[in-house]
């Protein structure tokens, strides 16, 4: 990509959670060889509609791995309940390292560690060093990580086609509560997506407001013999589930120790958006309207489908 078209911001997605949208927003497609290709498509288009205007100098997509993660050891019904992996899927999780390699993004994966891990540890270890960190993920999460504008979160709102913004203001406006407060909130509340227990009873008005009040889980309950003199019932939820409530705080929040790059230009883009080896590998696929997108995008610069960068 030319320098000149590029953003000196550093963009961080979440892969694993942007094919699955992809995978639920787009009909079934097949490629000219009968492989399942729908979710490849939608990552791909994605993809395009970032890097159409002012792409970002860096960029890394963070993959989750099989192998139990340190959660799953600590809590083993950890996302228990989410549904097996579709098998159609399965092969374009594998494709999707290729195609984002081919769009010049660099990927990474760590056993132990989820993608929200790899995203958190790289955000906090190159926020200041880029005009603006950039997480795209539909995990909210991963909200956490928010921090004024240095780092944003564009979360897609209806498939992949659009995405809202999240600044520290966005967060407070949605949960009541900062960035860092999310897994006091989580603890509070839970997370039926990952299976997070969270106080049986406690939904999100009252974990709002005691967050407010006192803080965080510890202060909580740091606070208790007060709560119960101002609600038994409450304080009585509290203090039968204080184990859960810290357990479930330490599982909603990411880890920003996992392995990962160290220096920020290793993760500096290297393919441009003409590149005939990418357009050769999306027609491969039969992607030939993404392609004439791409043509678009360098005949008609006025032309902005992302708002991204």
């Amino acid at each position: 990509m030319e320098e000149k078209n590029m953003s000196e911001k550093l963009l961080l997605i979440d892969a694993n959670s942007l094919i699955y949208r992809a995978y639920h927003a787009l009909p079934p497609l097949n490629g000219p060889n009968g492989v399942p290709t729908g979710a490849l498509y939608g990552l791909a288009s994605v993809l395009i509609r970032l890097l159409k205007e002012g792409a970002p100098r860096y960029a890394a997509a963070a993959f989750d791995r099989p192998e139990p993660t340190f959660r799953k050891e600590k809590f083993d019904a950890y996302k228990a309940t989410r549904p097996p992996t579709p098998d159609d899927l399965i092969p374009q999780l594998k494709e999707a390292k290729v195609l984002l390699n081919h769009f010049g993004i660099k990927t990474l994966d760590a056993p132990g560690f989820e993608a929200d891990d790899i995203i958190a540890t790289l955000a906090e270890r190159f926020k200041g060093k880029t005009d603006q960190v950039v997480i795209l993920s539909g995990d909210l999460d991963l909200l956490q990580l928010v921090d004024g504008e240095a780092i944003v979160a564009e979360m897609p709102q209806k498939g992949i086609s659009e995405t809202a913004t999240y600044n520290t203001f966005k967060v407070i406006e949605r949960f009541g509560v900062g960035p860092d407060k999310i897994p006091d909130y989580k603890g509070l509340v839970g997370d039926k997506s990952d299976n997070i227990p969270g106080v049986s009873g406690i939904g999100p008005k009252t974990a709002t407001v005691l967050i407010q009040k006192y803080g965080s889980v510890e202060g909580i309950y740091e606070n208790l013999e007060q709560i119960k003199k101002e609600s038994s019932t409450l304080g009585n939820k509290l203090e039968e589930n204080k184990e859960v409530a810290l357990l479930s705080k330490e599982l909603a929040t990411v880890s920003r120790q996992a392995p990962s790059p160290e220096e920020i230009l290793s993760l500096e883009t290297t393919t441009s958006l003409d590149s005939e080896e990418l357009h050769e590998y999306l027609k491969s696929f039969g992607f030939q309207t993404l392609v004439k997108r791409i043509e678009k995008v360098a005949d008609d610069k006025d032309d902005r489908i992302g708002k991204l960068f």
